[in-house]
């Protein structure tokens, strides 16, 4: 390449450090070849951080570059929407550069707003400008993180808190923006939707959710207050909801107790938000509606959920104990069913045994028997995967997954999990809690102890209302648990059944009719279901009802 050439090639990924110039250099981006202008602005972004310029210079220049750069990530985003995790190789790589991307950029305005304060030239509308717009983009970066459950970068915090903090102490934090972010036209309200995302647990959450509880708390946010100490009404309360801006994590929930006097707390006053979401449970429990109808893109069982994220200080119910070994893993109803089927197939005589033992204790409510299996994992293995568990407790288990091919797991759906040390071990079903992505270390899941029983069912029809779905309708009944779970429960298709259903269910041959009760959870592909069989004096008092019905007419 010749002298000539290489400086033209330099030149198209390199920012110039004049106006007029970087517009020249921003209008010569293709709005149609997103590849060639990320990776322009990438390398643009990279070289300009690392080049002296003045703050002002600077922060225009991001201005004019803003719109574009908005409009590369939704493209590099429309690649990040994955059901897959960890995320495969080529979306890691677009996820990375898309982090990247919003660092530098982020970067760009941080560098200016330091600049400015280091050498005591401070414009105000300047400064509140490159602040804003650090905040505003490592917002976006976190609820990328949150998306596909990464584990966020450290000292992200310690930059939103410091940002927010040079704002405060210059009377910038309340100064209003003129093209802010949905529901935030002033630094502090940029800062409250950064914290109360979090309170949420978003790694505790389905993709969809994050994102619906991110604009959510954007509609709210002109309701919730911030201030250096607790309002009166938080001071009613056993919990205050704060943000440590000397540390580098988020606001967390604490004991009303705990919280610390000093210039550097802020407390999220967010009772007009839990008002808000009773609110909407309860309007949502009057219309006597299923729990799977969407209000504002919240179902009842995510605003159940999202109330009690925001009102109850979690500890630790049992003991995790560490724990090294490899487990089988079926994710999915259907994977779970299946897995159970292919265990007692051609079982003997005393399998049929302890299953007539099963069937009358989910019958009878008791919990006594453990479920087992004869049947080799060798004829499930293409449909298993392997796991490590890292640690156990009486409610649940802790998993890692480290191999480079993405797992199917999500957060909410239904797993089973089988110690493959012996083939007499028996399947357990849980669901997966959360999810969190470590760079080289794996993918980490917690999950939620359901039951060490099972037993596979198939719904032949409902009973009392018009259905539209096919029959039969594969699920799974669990029995109650001491000291986890007082009720059986039934799990079965989701979007499919609601409370009241009668159900004529085949239980391996047996014909039984059971009434479904409470919905008590919709996560994912299942819904939980607690139940009562319909015993034969329940059809005879029916019957009776209907026959006294005929001789009032």
């Amino acid at each position: 390449m010749d002298t000539t050439a290489e400086r033209q090639d330099i030149a198209r990924y390199t920012i110039p450090l004049t106006e007029s110039k970087a517009k020249e250099w921003i209008d010569s981006l293709s709005i149609t070849d997103f590849g060639d202008t990320t990776k322009r602005v990438y390398h643009g972004l990279a070289d300009l951080n690392r080049r002296s310029l003045s703050s002002v210079v600077r922060i225009r220049i991001g201005e004019r570059l803003r719109p574009t750069f908005d409009l590369m990530l939704k493209n590099l985003n429309r690649h990040l929407s994955c059901r897959a995790f960890p995320l495969p190789e080529r979306g890691q790589r677009i996820f990375d550069l898309n982090q990247s991307l919003l660092l530098e950029f982020s970067g760009l305005y941080q560098l200016a707003a330091l600049d400015m304060i280091t050498r005591d030239e401070v414009n105000k509308r300047a400064l509140q400008t490159s602040i804003y717009r650090v905040l505003d983009y490592l917002g976006i970066y976190l609820l990328s993180t949150y998306s596909v459950y990464v584990r966020t970068r450290e000292s992200i915090w310690h930059d939103i808190h410091h940002m927010y903090l040079l704002a405060a102490e210059r009377g910038l934090d309340k100064m209003k923006v003129s093209d802010g972010h949905e529901g935030a036209n002033t630094i502090e309200e940029r800062y409250i939707q950064l914290n109360a995302l979090p309170l949420f647990k978003p790694y505790s959450l389905r993709q969809e959710e994050v994102v619906r509880i991110a604009r959510y708390v954007e509609s709210m946010t002109p309701s919730i207050k911030l201030s250096n100490e607790p309002l009166h009404i938080d001071a009613n309360q056993d919990f205050v909801h704060a943000a440590m801006l000397n540390n580098d994590e988020p606001a967390v929930i604490m004991p009303y107790r705990d919280l610390p006097h000093s210039p550097t707390v802020r407390v999220l006053n967010l009772a007009p938000v839990i008002l808000d979401i009773d609110k909407q449970i309860r309007e949502l429990s009057q219309e006597s509606v299923s729990g799977l109808i969407l209000k504002n893109g919240l179902s009842r069982n995510l605003l159940k959920r999202m109330v009690f994220h925001l009102t109850t200080i979690r500890n630790r119910q049992f003991n995790r104990f560490p724990k090294e070994e490899k487990v089988a893993v079926v994710l999915g109803m259907q994977g779970v069913i299946e897995a159970v089927k292919l265990a007692y197939q051609g079982g003997s005589s005393e399998q049929k045994r302890e299953e007539d033992i099963l069937f009358d204790n989910m019958l009878y409510g008791e919990a006594s028997l453990v479920t087992g299996s004869k049947k080799s994992l060798e004829e499930a293995k293409s449909h298993m995967q392997i796991w490590d568990m890292i640690n156990s407790s009486i409610g649940g288990y802790g998993l890692r997954w480290t191999h480079k091919e993405s797992s199917a797991v999500r957060v909410g759906e239904l797993i089973g999990l089988r110690d493959i040390s012996n083939d007499n071990n028996t399947w357990i079903v849980g669901v997966v809690k959360w999810m969190e992505f470590i760079n080289k270390q794996g993918l980490y899941c917690g999950v939620e102890l359901l039951s060490a029983m099972v037993q596979t069912l198939s719904v032949t029809s409902v009973l009392n209302r018009e259905v539209s779905q096919k029959f039969p309708q594969q699920g799974l009944m669990l029995p109650s648990i001491d000291g986890l779970r007082s009720d059986p429960v039934l799990l079965l298709p989701a979007y499919i059944f609601q409370p009241g259903d009668k159900l004529a269910i085949d239980l391996q041959g047996r014909e039984e009719q059971v009434l479904l009760s409470t919905l008590d959870e919709c996560l994912g592909a299942f819904a939980y279901f607690r139940y009562k069989f319909v015993t034969e004096e329940d059809k005879v008092q029916a019957d009776d009802d209907f026959n006294s019905l005929w001789a009032e007419l």
